[in-house]
């Protein structure tokens, strides 16, 4: 990564002592109640394209990387990605869809482009498989390549590889409705790492409905 918003230093010790040693993972293939949950799980998230989410990001490979809050907003095909850096307040904004994406904050006019992962990787320096991660965030895999999911000892997945990347769901969020939701990801093909912490999840689609009585591992104990 050659450039981009760097890490500040608390934020880059935490992600250092993270990587050198993660706390090992209690990896099983899933009974058949479990892969049918999950299967329930994509069934409802399908139904929810509109989502938004916020938390921490912290993006690196083997020399630098970057960091800071993100808001992340999905509505269907498009993304409004919005990243503020610690201390210093500076952000970029990438919004994209079918018709291409534009980065915004970094240059005084917006960048535009065709493709979304190659103007991050362009301008920021940043490898992100941006369309799989769209479905590793919600605990998913993405479709189109072959996969293999993992579960932990409280039902819900645990690690997830894919397309080279190893990505790991280190806790989760049991009172996000209307299904318990990733808290903590990481996702790792060396030299690059991501690791996301989201704060909140939201679905403006069941603001205004009741919640139901029980939903795909809503009850499950959450790994924290």
């Amino acid at each position: 990564m050659r450039r981009g918003l760097r890490l500040s230093a608390p934020l880059a010790l935490l992600l250092l002592l993270a990587a050198c040693a993660p706390t090992p993972l209690v990896l099983r293939p899933g009974t058949g109640a479990e892969r049918a949950a999950q299967a329930q799980r994509a069934q409802v998230l399908a139904q929810l394209p509109v989502w938004q989410a916020s938390g921490r990001i912290g993006v690196a490979d083997a020399q630098q990387g970057g960091s800071g809050g993100f808001d992340w907003a999905e509505d269907g095909e498009s993304i409004d990605f919005t990243l503020t850096a610690p201390i210093t307040g500076r952000s970029f904004r990438l919004q994209s869809g079918p018709d291409g994406a534009c980065l915004s904050g970094l240059k005084p006019q917006p960048v535009c482009a065709f493709d979304a992962a190659g103007l991050l990787r362009t301008e920021l320096g940043w490898e992100l498989p941006l369309r799989e991660l769209r479905a590793w965030v919600l605990g998913m895999a993405a479709p189109g390549s072959a996969s293999r999911m993992q579960y932990g000892r409280d039902g819900l997945p645990a690690q997830l590889q894919q397309d080279g990347w190893v990505i790991q769901y280190r806790s989760w969020d049991r009172q996000a409705r209307p299904l318990a939701m990733p808290r903590l990801i990481e996702a790792q093909r060396a030299p690059y790492s991501v690791r996301l912490y989201v704060e909140q999840w939201r679905f403006p689609e069941l603001a205004a409905k009741p919640a139901t009585a029980s939903s795909a591992h809503g009850d499950a104990p959450g790994r924290r």
